[in-house]
């Protein structure tokens, strides 16, 4: 895009003009394009905005308080030692087309999900789960308690897609299970989505239409939504945040999520397989400082779990004050995702690195479809990355490290860390279980293959002709709830 010297503002005016002659009801700032439209095939929080309004879980989470709620499923049950889960589905579901969905196609989705050739992230989610279906029922079957699952099923890797996904002959999104049916996906501009006639809930008066527009830079976003062309961006300049926040600004929302920002080392090849150097490159960080650029929201992280889970402690290590490392020999590379934020974290490392280890670390930023490419295939030696949970449990966290996530991305195997995750998931004692996981995440910060920075917090700006958008603690948002605002008087 052409940008002249006015620079952001006039790209938001030229964003602005192109969308409003056919522009929908609401329109949101969402970053990204999005990888793909396959529920089984996103990973990031971005994509989970576009993909909730498209997918309906069995279950839903309360943006704000985790409460797990019904979704397709109107009830469900456990077995006394948590293993089993049986679903109930709602009587007389549709897909998009109008089209029955039923239990039968949520088991065959859960084996398409299961499957290693379909290459989701979210594989291991399932791993060593059986699957059986009856007429309105499911029910799964795990080799150890799997307490969360409920809410794991209000993430759109586990919502059931249709047939022609599931057998590679159609194409994603065609047809819909959620609120909202796909209208168009056109690149670096927008997915559009309009409200599903055949949704479960005929109480959903949700907008009659969504633009998540393609906007990577979060100073275009706000400009956007200063001039009246976006209803929500959550993606706020770190400036303006400070001002707006400080001017008690109406439509400006801040909050902490249950999320934190780190680096992933590149373990399986030199010199990043050394656990010195990887200790070296963490502890020279100065957190505090990083925390202090970023204000106001995000907090210095130590430890991967953000706080605030019930029960559990992340254990907080020592060994983080400083270490003067072995000789290293440069230059490096910091791969990270294109966006202003992104720059600006990625610049403030490199120049910690200059200062406190004398290494030069050249930067290289990717779009979001190229670096997620990257990262899979393990092609970088350091990554800026970040994770959100996908439901309010440290094991949300601690699994993406697991030797078989497809999460993982980092070249590191430890059968000890799978072995505690494994007995924890087996302890029936709560204390018991998060004692296992704090020994887990002890292990996984002492050997290094991520380093945490900031545990994150959201910064949105939101319209006052709408209520209902209220990002919770895993930035998510019901789009049932979304409705135009009350006008009194």
């Amino acid at each position: 895009m052409r940008v002249c010297g006015r620079g952001f503002l006039c790209t938001a005016l030229f964003i602005l003009g192109a969308c409003g002659q056919d522009s929908a009801a609401f329109r949101v700032a969402n970053g990204a394009d999005p990888s793909s439209l396959d529920p089984h095939l996103i990973s990031s929080v971005a994509e989970g905005r576009v993909l909730s309004s498209l997918w309906a879980g069995l279950t839903r989470s309360d943006p704000t308080t985790l409460e797990v709620l019904p979704g397709l499923a109107k009830s469900w049950e456990s077995s006394p030692d948590g293993t089993a889960w049986t679903f109930h589905l709602r009587k007389n579901l549709y897909w998009s087309d109008g089209s029955s969905l039923t239990a039968s196609d949520v088991e065959s989705s859960w084996l398409r999900l299961q499957n290693p050739a379909t290459g989701a992230p979210y594989q291991d989610w399932l791993a060593g789960a059986r699957f059986s279906s009856h007429l309105d029922e499911v029910r799964i079957q795990f080799p150890a308690p799997r307490p969360q699952f409920p809410a794991m099923c209000s993430w759109p890797a586990l919502a059931p897609i249709p047939q022609d996904l599931r057998d590679g002959t159609g194409t994603p999104a065609s047809v819909s299970s959620g609120p909202y049916t796909l209208e168009r996906w056109k690149i670096r501009d927008r997915v559009r989505v309009v409200r599903n006639p055949f949704h479960w809930d005929s109480s959903h008066a949700g907008p009659e239409s969504i633009d998540f527009l393609t906007v990577e830079s979060a100073f275009t976003a706000l400009n956007l939504f200063l001039t009246g062309g976006v209803d929500w961006t959550p993606r706020v300049p770190r400036l303006a945040a400070r001002n707006l926040a400080r001017n008690h600004h109406p439509d400006f929302r801040s909050s902490p999520r249950l999320g934190t920002s780190f680096l992933r080392f590149q373990v399986g090849t030199p010199p990043m397989n050394d656990p010195t150097v990887r200790k070296a490159f963490s502890d020279s960080i100065h957190r505090g400082q990083l925390a202090e650029l970023l204000s106001p929201g995000p907090v210095p992280a130590l430890s991967l779990v953000p706080p605030g889970l019930p029960g559990y402690s992340p254990p907080i290590p020592g060994f983080l004050l400083g270490f003067p490392g072995p000789e290293l020999e440069g230059p490096y590379e910091l791969l990270f995702p294109s966006s202003d934020s992104n720059r600006l974290v990625a610049e403030f490392l490199q120049d910690q690195w200059k200062r406190n280890l004398g290494v030069e670390v050249r930067l290289v930023n990717q779009e979001w479809k190229a670096f997620l490419r990257s990262q899979r295939k393990g092609d970088y030696q350091i990554s800026l990355s970040s994770w959100i949970a996908d439901y309010p449990d440290p094991v949300a966290f601690l699994e993406v490290f697991r030797s078989s996530s497809g999460n993982n991305r980092t070249g590191w195997k430890n059968q000890e860390f799978d072995g505690l995750l494994d007995r924890a998931g087996r302890a029936g004692d709560p204390a018991t279980r998060n004692a296992l996981l704090q020994k887990a995440e002890t292990l996984l910060m002492g050997n290094r293959p991520i380093a945490p920075l900031l545990h994150e917090a959201g910064s949105d700006l939101v319209s006052p002709r709408w209520e209902g958008v209220e990002p919770g603690p895993m930035g998510t948002v019901d789009w049932g709830r979304v409705r135009p605002a009350t006008v009194s008087g």
